[in-house]
């Protein structure tokens, strides 16, 4: 049984809530003006958008 200092637990959690996060928007950024004009979105709100999408619980 191996013992993680929570510091380390949280950074880890920080991390991959980070790299979910560049992942959402890497797809997000991938789609054509014309798919985001079917959705209703503009541009700039992608931010947005892969926020919702990787930090929801």
């Amino acid at each position: 049984m191996s013992f993680i200092p929570g510091a380390l637990l949280e950074r880890l959690g920080r991390s991959r809530k980070l790299r979910a996060y560049r992942r959402a928007r890497a797809e997000a950024e991938a789609l054509s003006d014309a798919d985001l004009a079917d959705m209703g979105l503009k541009r700039y709100q992608l931010g947005h958008v892969a926020r919702v999408r990787a930090f929801r619980a």
